[in-house]
């Protein structure tokens, strides 16, 4: 058991901010489109009537805002 360990805090994307067109690329994500931020964009989308589509991009992923 470990006493006075900090969680760290979760890391936010601002998909509000995306407009249709942009992309948004997350280095070091080797399972690319089933990555964080590819699911984060999903639920986001879903929650906010938006749609978003991902491709792997060399080491990464790349993020679209499609609609």
């Amino acid at each position: 058991i470990d006493k006075g360990v900090k969680m760290p805090s979760r890391k936010s994307y601002h998909w509000q901010d995306v407009q249709i067109g942009d992309s948004i690329f997350y280095d070091n994500e080797p399972k690319a489109t089933q990555s964080n931020p590819s699911i984060s964009a999903r639920s986001w989308g879903y929650a906010n009537n938006a749609k978003f589509s991902a491709r792997k991009e060399g080491n990464g992923v790349r993020i679209w805002r499609v609609a």
